[in-house]
C-alpha cells in the first residue's frame, strides 16, 4: 500500500514539473555495435530541487535522451546527490520522472551527502533520510536494497555501489560491516574474470587531490584502496561529488595499477575546474565495453548530443 501511494504521489509531481521539449532527439549508437559486450550510463550530482525547474528539465530530457539509444544501456548508475536535500518532494519528483520517462531496465542508486545528511532544508537526520532513500528505491526499482551499499550482477559483470554509514559531512564513513560486505563481493567478482564497475559518490583522497580536498572519502581512504586492491581485479571506480567537469587530457581520470578512477561530471550543477569546452549541466558518461577495451564517452544528455571527449582504457 505504501509503495502504491508513493508511486501515485510521484506520478502527479512528474506530470506538473516537466513537459518534454519540441526538440527532436535523434537515435544514437555505440562506436562498434557488433563487437559491444555491454554498455551502461553514468550520471552524478543531479541535485534535483523542488523549486528549480532547470533541474527538473535536466532529468526529464536526460531520461528521454537515454531512451533513444539504439542499443539500450544495460544499467543506469546514478552516483549520488541525486537530490538537493533528500526531501520527500524531491524524491517524489525524481522517481516520478524516472518512472515516466526512463526505459533502462537496471537502475542503481548511490546516495551522496545531499541525499542523506541532515540540514535546515530537510529537517531530518541521517537515519530518517537513509530510510527514505531505501523506501523510495524499493517502491520504484526492481533492484531492491537493504543498505546504501549494494550490488548487482548484470550480464556477468559486477556493478558495486558504496555508501556512507553515517552523516560524515562532505566526507564518507564506511562501517566495518560495509568493509566486510565489500570484501565478500570483490572476492566473488574476482572469480568472474571480468572488470568490476564500482560507484561511490566520494573519490579517494589521492585521486583528483587538487580539487576540493575536503570532498573525498576522508580518513578511511587508504583502507578502502587496500580493499579494492586485495583480489587483483580490474576495477573501474566512478565518483562524483567534486563538480569538476571535463578535461582535455587525463585530468578527469587516474590509472593506478589495475584500478582506473573516473570522475563523473555534474549533471545538474555548474561544473568547475575542467579545461574542456564542455562544462554545462546535463553531462554524463556512456560506457562501452569491448573485448579488449573500455571506452568512456562524454555525452550531454539534456542537449541530446555527444561532446568531443572520450577516454579509452585497455582491458
Amino acid at each position: 500500500m505504501v509503495s502504491r501511494i508513493l508511486r501515485f504521489f510521484a506520478a502527479i509531481l512528474a506530470f506538473f514539473i516537466f513537459s518534454p521539449s519540441d526538440a527532436q532527439i535523434m537515435p544514437y549508437e555505440p562506436l562498434d555495435k557488433d563487437d559491444l559486450q555491454i554498455s551502461f550510463t553514468v550520471i552524478s550530482d543531479g541535485h534535483l530541487e523542488s523549486n528549480n525547474a532547470e533541474r527538473h528539465n535536466n532529468y526529464g530530457e536526460g531520461f528521454l535522451d537515454m531512451a533513444r539509444a539504439e542499443v539500450p544501456s544495460r544499467a543506469l548508475a546514478m552516483v549520488g546527490d541525486n537530490t538537493m536535500n533528500g526531501q520527500l518532494f524531491e524524491q517524489g519528483m525524481l522517481y516520478g520522472l524516472l518512472r515516466k520517462y526512463n526505459t533502462i531496465e537496471n537502475v542503481l542508486m548511490a546516495a551522496g551527502n545531499h541525499d542523506i545528511c541532515g540540514s535546515d532544508y530537510n529537517m531530518a537526520d541521517y537515519d530518517r533520510l537513509k530510510k527514505r532513500f531505501i523506501r523510495y528505491n524499493n517502491a520504484f526499482l526492481d533492484h531492491q536494497i537493504d543498505e546504501l551499499y549494494h550490488y548487482a550482477v548484470i550480464d556477468g559483470y559486477y556493478f558495486v555501489v558504496l555508501g556512507s554509514d553515517k552523516d560524515a559531512g562532505v566526507e564518507q564513513y564506511i562501517s566495518p560491516e560495509q568493509f566486510s560486505w565489500l570484501d565478500g563481493v570483490l572476492k566473488e567478482a574476482s572469480a568472474s574474470g571480468k572488470p568490476v564497475f564500482l560507484f561511490n559518490h566520494w573519490p579517494l583522497n589521492d585521486v583528483f587531490p587538487e580539487v576540493w580536498t575536503e570532498g573525498h572519502v576522508g580518513a578511511q581512504s587508504d583502507e578502502l584502496k587496500a580493499a579494492l586492491q586485495k583480489y587483483g581485479s580490474r576495477i573501474f571506480y566512478f565518483s562524483g561529488h567534486l563538480h569538476m567537469g571535463v578535461f582535455e587530457g587525463d585530468g578527469g581520470y587516474k590509472e593506478e595499477g589495475l584500478i582506473t578512477y573516473i570522475n563523473v561530471p555534474s549533471f545538474g550543477s555548474e561544473n568547475t575546474n575542467g579545461d574542456a569546452d564542455a562544462q554545462e549541466t546535463g553531462l554524463g558518461l556512456q560506457v562501452e565495453v569491448y573485448e579488449n577495451e573500455l571506452v568512456v564517452r562524454v555525452r550531454n544528455f539534456v542537449q541530446h548530443e555527444w561532446t568531443d571527449y572520450e577516454y579509452r582504457f585497455a582491458l
